[in-house]
């Protein structure tokens, strides 16, 4: 039976996928012409779909290394700007609960698919 400190809360399962979903927005994933980022943005809208995969949690003496894949898929609407419309990633944070600090140790690409 895991130990309290092992477990993850979903509030803290929702920080790190918001962390991670921002920096692969930010630095990994391709860019949608100005004016059409600032119109989602606008509108309160994202370009991409995230789903999320193989949750691995090691509990370390003060945090908790969090590994997840990750695959972001391009919406439909979007596919006619990019000829690759779903990358994978796998993903490996640290995150300490007491402080809520989060650091991003690694992030690998795993593949890209294009549309056929």
């Amino acid at each position: 039976m895991p130990e309290e400190n092992d477990l993850i809360l979903s509030k803290e399962l929702y920080t790190v996928r918001f962390w991670v979903k921002r920096e692969l927005e930010a630095k990994y994933l391709p860019a949608l012409p100005d004016l059409v980022e600032e119109q989602l943005f606008l509108q309160g809208r994202t370009a991409w779909n995230f789903k999320y995969s193989n949750l691995k949690i090691d509990p370390l003496k003060a945090s908790k290394r969090i590994s997840i894949t990750i695959f972001a898929l391009l919406k439909k609407e979007f596919h006619r700007f990019f000829d690759k419309h779903r990358f994978s990633f796998n993903v490996t944070t640290i995150y300490w609960p007491d402080t809520r600090k989060l650091k991003i140790e690694n992030i690998q690409a795993i593949e890209c698919q294009q549309r056929s």
